[in-house]
């Protein structure tokens, strides 16, 4: 039997417990004190590592009125990417003591070159139609361009219907 995190409306997972890191429940990021932001949860699949965002709407990069919430919501959501990478990164390199809460799997990735790194960002409403999400696709591949060189990370916008065909959602 594995996890199942509700966020959002909805059920991620099944996942077993030495692939995960429920990155945004971590005692390690509480005991960093605040401004550090955090996805929801870090998956490893057979050769993937997932950093997963959820949210139950997504703002229109082509927007003519994009509104004051824009820059914010995007720079939001890449911020998350960024720490959780960096707080991934120094926790395989043990950096923290009492990484219990990270999977083992999680722990012996290295070498990391035979991984990819996946930005996944699940929009749960199952109303944005998969051309539409290639704009917040874009738009966070914009924002994420440095880490994006540096590690070779992939961005993937989904909404619910795709989530559950990537296998993310728990039906």
């Amino acid at each position: 039997m594995g996890k199942i995190i509700t966020e959002s409306g909805a059920n991620f997972g099944e996942f077993a417990e030495k692939d995960l890191f429920h990155i945004e429940k971590s005692p390690i990021v509480e005991s960093l004190g605040t401004g550090i932001k955090r996805v929801e949860f870090i998956v490893r699949s057979k050769s993937d590592i997932i950093f997963v965002e959820v949210k139950t709407g997504c703002l229109n990069p082509n927007s003519p009125d994009k509104g004051e919430n824009f820059d914010q919501f995007y720079d939001d959501i890449a911020d998350k990417f960024i720490d959780s990478l960096n707080v991934y990164a120094a926790t395989v390199l043990g950096r923290y003591n009492g990484n219990d809460d990270v999977g083992a799997n999680l722990k012996s990735v290295i070498p990391l070159k035979d991984k990819k790194i996946k930005f996944v960002l699940v929009v749960t409403a199952s109303d944005f139609l998969e051309d539409w999400l290639q704009s917040p696709k874009l738009e966070l591949e914009t924002r994420l361009r440095k880490v994006r060189k540096i590690w070779g990370i992939n961005i993937i916008v989904l909404n619910r219907n795709m989530a559950e065909k990537y296998g993310l959602i728990y039906n």
